[in-house]
């Protein structure tokens, strides 16, 4: 068989998972032709490990160096370094990508997670300015630009970057999204909902886009629509970690350290306890040794497929969190947490109802929101397109549906424009007794 005929078998299998199928039609297109530069760099992905990088990492250097001219090698390069968390080192692979074809918007998105991940560096906002100039006519850089002139304090000229950016027209609908809702949490409204409207007009079966567009618009539904829940984490699985680290996040300590409290007073294990949407599974491993059996529940596949990674959880199950506790479910659970999953509905009536089911009697829910800071009220939808809740409205719901509210905490989840996002902390418990079918 032709070498170029076995490559695409070999890129086939790859792209269907056949791992073995894929390596062993690379490594017949080397032993042809050692210095083939699409075998050395499908080769490179295919033996990529996060824990040994070093020979992905030499395979993909010995394929640029015989074909430089490489964008889609340069950009998996860049992923591997990201991955890694060497960012500096994606920049540049990043950069030389862009040199080759500027018009890559994954490419712009990479970027942008990168720099993100980088603390203060004047220089790089300055060779972000000078990326800019060179594509002036182009959306994504100045997206780009203006969120790091953002991250570095300087607002308004941020702000600046991000119109001109969603007026040159920016392709991808997420990073459009991202920027109309910074201008509207920056207190561009009327640009924000003007930009959104736009995309609404060309995408007008995008829940992600209709759902933002109402939260501009001051307008509170009683929840995220769950395709929009689902399509935002499958696209955002890859970056999660690493963004939240640039936000100071701490919600999964917060609630594991209730968790470890509980714990200290009645009992070391909780025999079935259940991470509801587990995403990630960030808290998984800070309280897998407390539980007996660890389920994860996500609406995202690929966030599921990330939390798999961490090798923590006995099940992990893909499905909306209410109709879950709704089910027929084999047991009930002595333990829930729930960080920052309640930000994506409003009103949580059916949820309180349908935890009840299925905690166990004497079971305990530990859960995060963010804090809706008012003398009184319910729930409101922010410009970020999550939910706030009052703890008053949280102690209402829980209490109506049977259950045991208290104690609750105000923390701070993480920052956000260089100001603190408050949030509660706080247990739900379902009574012991609700548990006795006395006679």
């Amino acid at each position: 068989m032709e070498t170029e005929a076995r490559l695409a078998e070999g890129i086939k299998a790859h792209q269907n998972g056949d791992v073995e199928t894929a390596l062993s039609a690379y490594k017949d297109v080397l032993s042809e032709n050692p210095d083939h530069p699409d075998g050395l760099h499908f080769l490179g992905l295919l033996l990529f490990k996060p824990e040994e990088p070093e020979d992905a990492i030499a395979l993909i250097r010995h394929s640029l160096k015989i074909n430089g001219r490489n964008a889609a090698a340069h950009n998996n390069l860049g992923n591997i370094f990201k991955l890694v968390k060497r960012p500096r080192e994606a920049l540049e692979e990043y950069i030389e990508a862009l040199d080759i074809d500027a018009h890559q918007a994954n490419v712009w998105r990479n970027i942008g997670i990168v720099t993100g991940s980088i603390g203060e560096d004047a220089d790089l906002l300055d060779r972000l300015a000078d990326l800019t100039l060179r594509h002036p006519e182009q959306g994504e850089p100045w997206g780009v630009y203006g969120f790091r002139l953002i991250k570095s304090g300087r607002t308004e000229e941020g702000a600046d970057a991000l119109e001109k950016a969603l007026t040159l027209g920016v392709e991808l609908v997420p990073a459009a999204l991202k920027m109309a809702r910074y201008l509207h949490a920056l207190g561009r409204v009327e640009v924000a909902v003007t930009h959104l409207e736009n995309l609404a007009e060309h995408n007008p079966d995008d829940p992600a886009v209709s759902f933002q567009l109402a939260a501009a618009r001051g307008q509170s539904p009683e929840k995220a629509p769950e395709a929009y829940v689902r399509s935002h984490f499958d696209t955002f699985a890859g970056t999660f970690d690493e963004v939240l680290e640039g936000l100071e996040y701490s919600a999964p300590e917060i609630v594991a350290d209730e968790v470890k409290a509980l714990a200290a007073e009645s009992g070391p294990i909780f025999q079935d306890a259940l991470d509801l949407g587990c995403g990630t599974g960030l808290c998984g491993p800070l309280i897998r040794d407390l539980c007996g059996k660890l389920t994860g529940l996500d609406l995202s596949g690929e966030m599921l497929r990330k939390a798999s990674e961490r090798r923590v959880y006995d099940f992990l199950v893909e499905g909306e969190m209410v109709a879950f506790l709704n089910a027929d479910l084999p047991t009930q659970f002595d333990l829930c947490v729930c960080v920052d999953t309640l930000i994506y509905l409003g009103d949580l009536t059916g949820f309180f109802e349908a935890l009840s089911k299925a905690l166990k009697p004497g079971g305990v829910l530990v859960a995060s929101v963010e804090r809706l800071e008012t003398e009184t009220g319910s729930y409101r939808l922010h410009s970020s397109s999550r939910f706030a809740h009052h703890p008053d409205y949280l102690r209402r719901t829980a209490e109506a549906a049977g259950l045991v509210f208290g104690p609750e905490r105000r923390h701070v989840l993480r920052m956000e424009f260089g100001n603190e996002v408050a949030g509660t902390v706080f247990h739900v418990r379902k009574p012991a007794a609700a548990a006795q079918d006395l006679p």
